[in-house]
């Protein structure tokens, strides 16, 4: 952790972009992966055009190396990327400064973490106080139960000084932090972004769990406290308060302080948008594989984050793969008018990875001095259809490709100047005589290595009369294992390219 306890306020906790370095300190997670896509308004000539700045803002940090504490974060602001930015900002600071020094239960981790959140929604609203203020000696200035219209004519200055006051006090962001700390994971949350963590059973099927709560009128828990603070359900239930659905938030004034405006919040006896955060734990063992961090992360997302780890060298490159992915199936579906869409918000994925193999990169196992990857096993036809079937429990089940397609060889696996026999079945390297790699990617990081290419000597091989090389490595058990892939149903036609 930083080692000297400066106070957040001295360190550009204001929100203003101005000051937005501080944090630049902070040593940056290289077990994480992050992937974006500003806003877009689809057009009829294919013309990019967003609708408004892009309001989302996310971290992945190391807090304390030697003690393994992490700290990850998505914010989804809402009219205005202050708010988002605010709390990319000051929620490091609230975990930063010792605050986590001798929390040793779980309990008292979480009332720290818990009081970040808090803490972090009262700085941002004592920090918009003046303009609170100036707005409330504008009001004033108008008299009571003239319509915006003729406040308007008659008071120019003050109405258009009204209108930008509003502006600043109305933004907001949903806020999904996950922070490890001790070993164990734990995940915050206000709003709808969501925290999913991949997870493997006893049985080694693969699950997904969704460790968040989603704040809003949909949601039957928010509605029943709404409801005990004097909201009818039925007025409530899948209401927009405001021009959003979010029941907890940090940020939004008029939704708190600013609530008895609006007649659907006015018969509350309390603040109906609150801000104190959803927070769940989980120990972190060898069966956790991945959290994924996101607006709205969902099955299919899950699904393809999995898929690109099959594909990708880096965790950015499979966390953008996805985001980019969701792009284009969105854009298609204005295109083909299968769905009636007409715009798409920003969009943030983080993927934080535990143990789970990058199977795009290459194996680390023929290095000098490192030791080998376990082959992966060989499941039974029966064991592929269990994993790719419905589990009928709370969590998702996915279909783990890189286990259920262990038939196939580790892709791209680069050989130096020695000869060496692949064993197809297994998928795994095995050398025959001492052998080399020109190009390795530690699959605990992000970060590449690369060594000299060695190039191999022509002479070593069998030329036909044309001089080119006779075939010395026989595919036909992959063509075997891509065979009896596909009887199993694991590898449909439109993914036969990807293997032949």
């Amino acid at each position: 952790m930083p080692s000297q306890a400066i106070k957040p306020t001295s360190l550009g906790m204001s929100g203003m972009r101005n000051n937005d370095t501080w944090t630049d300190g902070l040593p940056i997670c290289h077990l994480s992966g992050v992937g974006m896509s500003a806003n877009q308004m689809y057009r009829e000539d294919g013309t990019p055009c967003s609708e408004h700045e892009f309001e989302d803002r996310s971290i992945h940090f190391c807090l304390d190396r030697d003690n393994s504490t992490y700290l990850y974060g998505v914010f989804d602001g809402h009219d205005g990327a202050k708010a988002a930015y605010f709390a990319s900002q000051r929620m490091p600071a609230e975990l930063s400064f010792e605050q986590l020094t001798d929390k040793t239960t779980e309990e008292d981790v979480k009332e720290v973490f818990r009081e970040a959140f808090i803490s972090v929604e009262n700085a941002f609203l004592e920090s918009i106080d003046p303009k609170i203020a100036e707005r409330t000696q504008l009001l004033d200035k108008i008299p009571d139960g003239m319509s915006q219209f003729e406040a308007a004519q008659k008071y120019p200055e003050t109405f258009s000084r009204l209108q930008a006051l509003e502006q600043e006090i109305r933004g907001g962001t949903t806020a999904v932090v996950a922070l490890i700390h001790g070993g164990t994971l734990y995940v915050g949350n206000v709003g709808d972004s969501r925290a999913l963590l991949c997870k493997k059973d006893r049985s080694g099927v693969l699950k997904v769990k969704q460790l968040t709560s989603d704040h809003t009128t949909s949601s039957h828990d928010e509605v029943e406290r709404l409801a005990s603070i004097g909201l009818p359900a039925s007025k409530i239930q899948d209401a927009k308060l405001g021009n959003l659905e979010l029941t907890r938030c940090i940020g939004n004034y008029f939704m708190k302080g600013g609530y008895k405006e609006f007649d659907i919040l006015s018969s509350a006896t309390a603040e109906p948008v609150i801000a104190e955060p959803h927070i769940t734990s989980i120990p972190i063992d060898e069966s956790c594989r991945k959290l994924l961090g996101s607006e709205q992360v969902n099955k299919e997302i899950a699904q393809m984050v999995v898929e690109q780890f099959m594909e990708q060298l880096t965790l950015t490159s499979i966390a953008q793969t996805v985001v980019d992915k969701v792009v284009r199936l969105h854009h298609d579906n204005y295109l083909t008018k299968q769905r009636n869409v007409t715009f798409r918000d920003d969009i943030s994925l983080i993927i934080r990875n535990f143990n789970y193999p990058l199977r795009g990169a290459l194996s680390p196992c023929a290095l000098p001095g490192s030791s080998p990857r376990p082959p992966p096993r060989r499941r039974s036809r029966q064991r592929q259809q269990e994993l790719s079937s419905s589990s009928g429990s709370d969590d998702i089940t996915l279909c783990e490709e890189s286990d259920t397609l262990s038939g196939l060889p580790e892709p791209r696996l680069l050989l130096g100047p020695r000869v060496a026999k692949i064993d197809l079945c297994d998928g795994v390297l095995n050398s025959v005589e001492e052998m080399s790699l020109i190009h390795h990617t530690d699959t605990n990081t992000t970060s590449t290595e690369s060594s000299d290419l060695a190039n191999p000597s022509l002479t070593q091989f069998s030329l036909d009369e044309d001089g080119r090389i006779l075939p010395y490595v026989s595919f036909d058990e992959y063509y075997q294992a891509i065979d009896e892939a596909k009887a199993a149903g694991l590898i449909n036609e439109s993914q036969l390219h990807m293997y032949k």
